[in-house]
C-alpha cells in the first residue's frame, strides 16, 4: 500500500493479521505512533514504514520479530534512543533509521547483527563515539551515520570491512586519520563522504587502489597536502570534493595537479575551494572531462591569465575563481559556455572590457564581477540573458551610460550593482520594469539627471544606493 496518499493512523487492529510476511505503507501521510500491535506479527519479514509522519518512539516488541528482514522507518518523526534489543534480530540485513530525531548513543549491540548489509542511521541527533563492536559488521555494504553529533575516531576495524561500497560520516564532529592503505582494505568503496568533520593528516593515495570510486567528499577537514597525484587514475569518478582542507603550500604551483585529473572521464564536480593551492591555471584545464558541470576554485592564491582553454569546457553550469589574484582579461570565447548559469569572478586583479560574447550565454542567472579593475562599459548584449537575477559590477573602472537594454530585465531581483565605477548619463527610463528587484546601488559614479518615480512601483526593494552622483 506504497504511494496511495494514505493519511490518517495506523489502526491497531493491524495485529490481527497474524499470517502477515510483509508489510509496506511506505511514501504515504500516516502519522500517530506506530501500534504496539504489531508486535504480535511473529511471521513479519519487512516492516516499510518510510517517508510518513509517525511519532513516538520504536515500541520495544518490535525487537521481537525472530525472522524480520528489513526494518526501515527512515524520514518520519521518530525519537528517543535506539533500542538496544534491535541487536538480537539476527535475520536483519537492513536497518534504516535516518531522518528521524533519534538521541542519546548508537547502541554496541548492533555489532551483533551479523547479517547486517545496510546501516543508515543519517540525519538524527545522535551523539557519542562510533562503537567498536561495529566493526563486527562484516557483511555491511552501506554505512550511512552522516548528520549526527558524533565524535571521537572511527574504529579501525570499520576501515577492515572490505564489503563496503558506501561510507558516509559527513556532518559530525569525527577526527583522527584515515588509513593509509584505506583503498587497499576497501577496494569495493564507491562513496566516500567524510566532508565536515574534524579529520587530519593526508589524503591517503591508496584510495587510487579503489577503482570504482564515484564520489570522493571530504571537504572542509584538517587534511593537510600533497593532494596525491594518482587521483586522476579513477575512471569512474564524478565528484572530487576536497575544499576547505589546507592542502597547498600557498605559493608553489600546486595548482599544476588538475592536469592529472584529465583522465578522469566522468567527472561532473570538482570542488577545490579554500584549499591554499598557488600557481597559474595549467592550459590543459580544457581537456578535463566533457562532463564536468560545476567547478570551485575561489579563495586560493591563483594567479596569472585566465587560459581562453577554460572555454572548452562547454558543459559548465557553474564556475567559481573568486578571491583569488588572477590578471590578464576575460577571455573574448566565454560566450562558448552556453550552459553557464552562475559565473563568480569577483575579487581579483581582472582588466580590460567585459566580453560583448556574454550575451551569448542566454541562461546565466548570476554575473558577479565586482572588485577587479575592468574597463569599458556594460556590454549591451548582457540584454539577452533574460533569466539573469543578480548582476553584480561594482568597484571596477566601468565607463559609458547604463544600457537600458540591460538594467531593464524582467528578471532581475536579486540585485543589480554597479557602485564606484565612473558610469554616466541618466537612469534608463526601463529601470521601471524592475518591480521586485531587492537590491538596487547604484552609488558613487558620476549618473546625473532626474531621479525616475518609477522606483517607487518597486515592491520588494530592501536596500536603495544612489549617493553620489550628480542626480
Amino acid at each position: 500500500m506504497s504511494s496511495l496518499h494514505l493519511s490518517g493512523s495506523l489502526s491497531p487492529h493491524i495485529g490481527n493479521l497474524t499470517f502477515l510476511e510483509d508489510i509496506n505503507i511506505q511514501n504515504n501521510n500516516l502519522r500517530g505512533t506506530i501500534p504496539l500491535e504489531i508486535g504480535r506479527l511473529f511471521r513479519l519479514q519487512y516492516l516499510l514504514f518510510a517517508n510518513n509522519s509517525f511519532q513516538g518512539t520504536i515500541p520495544t516488541n518490535l525487537t521481537h520479530f525472530p525472522r524480520i528482514r528489513v526494518t526501515d522507518l527512515k524520514g518520519n518523526n521518530l525519537e528517543g534512543n535506539i533500542p538496544p534489543e534491535l541487536g538480537t534480530l539476527s535475520n536483519l540485513y537492513q536497518l534504516s533509521l535516518s531522518r528521524n530525531h533519534f538521541s542519546g548513543n548508537i547502541p554496541p549491540l548492533l555489532g551483533n547483527l551479523s547479517a547486517l548489509q545496510i546501516l543508515d542511521l543519517a540525519h538524527n541527533n545522535l551523539h557519542g563515539t562510533i562503537p567498536n563492536e561495529l566493526g563486527h559488521l562484516s557483511n555491511l555494504y552501506v554505512f550511512q551515520l552522516s548528520s549526527n553529533n558524533l565524535s571521537g575516531m572511527v574504529p579501525d576495524q570499520l576501515y577492515n570491512i572490505s564489503t563496503i561500497q558506501i561510507f558516509s560520516v559527513t556532518n559530525n564532529s569525527l577526527s583522527g586519520n584515515f588509513p593509509s592503505n584505506l583503498g587497499l582494505t576497501l577496494p569495493k568503496l564507491q562513496l566516500f563522504l567524510a566532508n565536515t568533520n574534524q579529520f587530519f593528516g593526508p589524503i591517503p593515495p591508496s584510495l587510487a587502489n579503489a577503482s570504482g570510486l564515484v564520489k570522493i567528499s571530504i571537504g572542509d577537514n584538517d587534511l593537510t597536502g600533497p593532494i596525491p597525484l594518482n587521483l586522476g587514475s579513477l575512471q569512474y569518478l564524478q565528484v572530487l570534493h576536497i575544499a576547505g582542507n589546507p592542502l597547498g603550500t600557498d605559493k608553489a604551483n600546486d595548482i599544476s595537479f588538475l592536469t592529472t585529473l584529465i583522465n578522469c572521464t566522468n567527472l561532473g564536480v570538482l570542488s577545490l575551494s579554500r584549499i591554499q593551492i598557488g600557481g597559474n591555471l595549467p592550459n590543459s584545464i580544457g581537456n578535463l572531462s566533457s562532463t564536468l558541470t560545476s567547478v570551485w576554485l575561489d579563495q586560493n592564491y591563483i594567479s596569472g591569465n585566465i587560459p581562453q582553454e577554460i572555454t572548452e569546457l562547454v558543459g559548465l553550469s557553474y564556475i567559481t575563481i573568486d578571491t583569488n589574484m588572477l590578471t590578464g582579461s576575460i577571455p573574448d570565447s566565454i560566450g562558448k559556455l552556453t550552459n553557464l548559469q552562475e559565473f563568480y569572478l569577483f575579487t581579483n586583479n581582472i582588466s580590460r572590457e567585459i566580453p560583448y560574447s556574454i550575451g551569448n550565454i542566454t541562461g546565466l542567472a548570476s554575473l558577479i564581477l565586482e572588485e577587479n579593475m575592468l574597463e569599458g562599459s556594460i556590454p549591451v548584449s548582457l540584454g539577452n540573458c533574460s533569466n539573469l537575477q543578480g548582476l553584480h559590477l561594482a568597484q571596477n573602472c566601468l565607463t559609458g551610460g547604463i544600457p537600458g537594454e540591460v538594467i531593464g530585465l524582467s528578471s532581475l531581483y536579486l540585485g543589480f550593482i554597479v557602485r564606484q565605477n565612473f558610469l554616466t548619463g541618466p537612469l534608463p527610463s526601463q529601470v521601471g520594469k524592475l518591480e521586485n528587484l531587492v537590491s538596487l546601488d547604484i552609488s558613487e559614479n558620476k549618473l546625473s539627471g532626474e531621479i525616475p518615480s518609477a522606483l517607487g512601483n518597486y515592491l520588494m526593494l530592501n536596500s536603495l544606493h544612489m549617493e553620489d552622483n550628480f542626480f
